[in-house]
């Protein structure tokens, strides 16, 4: 039977990889990622969880030796934050350029000098490129469910791509919520046991991908490809998720409050649950605002975006990231945003807010003065101003 335990968000991401049977674990233990390790390797000591734990010197070796495991034919699990997804950089091409569906929890992390050892999305957001699907959580129980479905979704043979599902250290990782843990013969019976089509190391079945035959030109449209199928698979399988253990993440992208909206403002992780109360504050005092919470960033929601842009004025998007010397010095969502928007025939504003950087809070009274600027924008047609350093700025009453 499922049970209700008050947990961490790196407990709550154990229970999803003991829940998903992972086989291999490699990790080097960093701040805010440390606890979820350790609990880890303490469920695997007492026999909660029958998996090889590899101990390795540096993040580097965690994702090559996860990356073997997964060509191996196990299903193969590590995670890191900040510092350490950046040594393990040259590891991260291996998994999507290889089609094998490792999972890497990111536990965001600001990356140093002028870091800290809480998050912005940065890390994460700094392997956008390298092929890896990538899911952001907003709390524990959503950090749970993900685990489980990105093993799904990774292992499909119509994706065969590594997932990250990211969430932020200390907001997520060490705050404790109630978290319900399914029951593990419901999530056997939603995820299948592990077994790669494409590729293998079996000395009675070796197989190798044909691609590693081919150019690095058709190589990387093969990964740019399975990118794109992946969006359906998201799509699928959460709903899937949503019926049989009651909890549905709408896919790529949660729509809150936007039927009517005139006005969105665009989320990522953990400030969405705050955004939401500014949300329901600015309706009950007749405000046609809404809330976009971008769960996945790789693949980037098109199509969805577009509808959205199709039925709205004004977009704000809330970076918790920085691109230095980017174009109108934008942050990365933003970016991918008004890439999404380009083809349509009539674009709304698009505006961009910092906050939330090297772990600073993001909080009430900040997102009230984004969501009446959006407002504001959609209202006037002229933004006050198209990128705006939020926690920089004289807040307005």
């Amino acid at each position: 039977m499922p049970m209700t335990k008050v947990m961490e968000g790196n407990e709550a991401a154990a229970y999803g990889v003991k829940l998903s049977r992972v086989e291999v674990i490699a990790a080097y233990p960093i701040t805010p990622q440390t606890e979820l390790i350790s609990t880890l390797a303490s469920m695997i000591a007492r026999g909660e969880l029958k998996a090889e734990y590899i101990k390795v010197e540096g993040e580097h070796t965690a994702l090559a030796a996860t990356a073997a495991a997964s060509a191996a034919g196990a299903r193969a699990f590590t995670a890191s934050a900040a510092q350490g997804i950046v040594y393990m950089e040259e590891s991260i091409w291996m998994p999507p350029g290889m089609r094998l569906p490792v999972v890497m929890c990111i536990v965001n992390r600001a990356i140093a000098p002028l870091g800290g050892l809480r998050p912005d999305h940065n890390d994460s957001l700094l392997q956008r490129d390298t092929g890896w699907i990538q899911i952001y959580c907003e709390n524990g129980q959503e950090v749970l469910d993900t685990i489980i479905q990105a093993y799904r979704i990774g292992e499909d043979k119509r994706v065969y791509l590594p997932v990250a599902p990211c969430y932020e250290g200390y907001v997520v990782s060490a705050t404790a919520t109630p978290v319900e843990i399914p029951d593990q013969e419901e999530v056997d019976d939603f995820l299948p046991p592990y077994k790669h089509e494409m590729y293998s190391l079996y000395p009675e079945n070796p197989r190798s991908p044909p691609r590693l035959m081919r150019s690095i030109a058709e190589a990387r449209y093969e990964v740019q490809q399975a990118m794109e199928r992946a969006k359906k698979v998201i799509e699928e399988v959460d709903r899937e998720y949503g019926e049989r253990f009651g909890r549905y993440y709408d896919g790529m992208v949660e729509q809150y409050r936007c039927e009517d909206a005139e006005a969105v403002m665009v989320t990522m992780g953990s400030i969405t649950g705050t955004a939401r109360d500014v949300v329901d504050e600015l309706r009950a005092e007749g405000k046609k605002i809404g809330l976009v919470k971008l769960r996945v960033f790789r693949p980037f929601p098109t199509e969805e975006i577009q509808e959205i842009g199709k039925r709205v004025r004004a977009i704000g998007f809330v970076d918790r990231n920085t691109s230095y010397g980017a174009v109108a010095g934008c942050g990365i969502g933003c970016i991918e945003t008004a890439r999404a928007l380009y083809p349509l025939d009539e674009h709304p504003l698009l505006l961009n807010y910092f906050v939330g950087l090297g772990g600073s809070d993001v909080t009430i009274p900040q997102l009230r003065h984004i969501a009446k600027r959006i407002l504001k924008a959609a209202e006037t047609g002229k933004p006050v101003k198209d990128v705006e350093w939020v926690e920089l700025e004289k807040l307005e009453e």
